[in-house]
């Protein structure tokens, strides 16, 4: 029996007997830490800290492990990402950073990196990964809906940070700082593209969970779902490049369009 059968077979036999974990968290932080000092370390640095030696020359810094603090996650503010919210980010990097898409390692390796990842906080040991939040189906791009989604962007003041106009350049936008004290400067929303991912649903979750360990918040105890829409389709129509849902169907069905 081959070395990576062997390790599964604890897991099968668990679900024939119904005790087994609903999901498989089939990493082997070994092997991981084999990719990590391969491929990550010169950013992310041999302790998981953020400070290897290339953290020095970006200007957004790579994140620190040792927290277990996450800005990118399906999952309620606070809480640890899924294995999924970390294999998404592996899989398509970050936009407008030196985070790139690691899709080519494979999904054995990504499944062993993130194992490695996990390893360097002792909160994935003691603390149980929340449920990831509830997102209802967006209902449409349209003009009367971003209408309303420019009350909103006034009512959470979030021009304060980014700007009457979404641009990153609001009045505290120079003196904003992440949870390690590095300098941090909001996005600007009319490049059309989101660091998270450019769909609706993917706007619409960091308004819901928030960047853990940075200034932005989440808005899920005070932002009603028919809000947070419309500030979605608002954020959407500062840019030609966002993939606007018109119809108000499933994501496969979004097009292009101009607003």
């Amino acid at each position: 029996m081959s070395f990576r059968v062997a390790r599964l077979v604890p897991f099968v036999a668990g679900l024939l007997l119904g005790v087994g974990p609903a999901v498989a968290d089939t990493g082997e932080a070994r092997d991981g830490k084999v990719v990590y000092d391969r491929w990550c370390v010169t950013c992310h640095g041999a302790q998981g800290n953020g400070q290897g030696e290339a953290a020095q020359y970006m200007s957004t810094k790579p994140r620190d492990y040792r927290q277990g603090t996450f800005k990118w996650r399906t999952t309620p503010s606070g809480s640890l990402p899924l294995d999924s919210d970390l294999e998404h980010t592996l899989l398509n990097g970050i936009y407008g950073t030196y985070m790139p898409s690691w899709g080519f390692l494979g999904e054995r390796s990504r499944e062993d990196v993130i194992a490695y990842i996990k390893s360097f906080s002792p909160r994935f040991a003691t603390e149980k990964t929340q449920d990831p939040i509830s997102i209802p189906p967006d209902p449409g791009y349209s003009d009367e809906s971003v209408t309303r989604g420019t009350g909103v962007y006034q009512k959470y003041n979030c021009s304060q940070c980014h700007g009457a106009g979404g641009r990153g350049d609001g009045p505290s936008a120079h003196d904003l700082k992440d949870d390690w004290g590095n300098e941090i400067v909001p996005y600007d929303l009319t490049k059309g593209h989101v660091k998270c991912g450019d769909t609706p649903t993917d706007i619409y979750r960091v308004f819901m969970t928030g960047l853990s360990g940075t200034p932005m918040p989440a808005f899920s105890d005070s932002m009603s779902p028919a809000d947070a829409w419309d500030l979605v389709h608002f954020i959407e129509s500062l840019s030609p490049r966002y993939v606007k849902n018109v119809a108000g169907t499933a994501a496969n069905s979004t097009a292009r369009v101009n607003p």
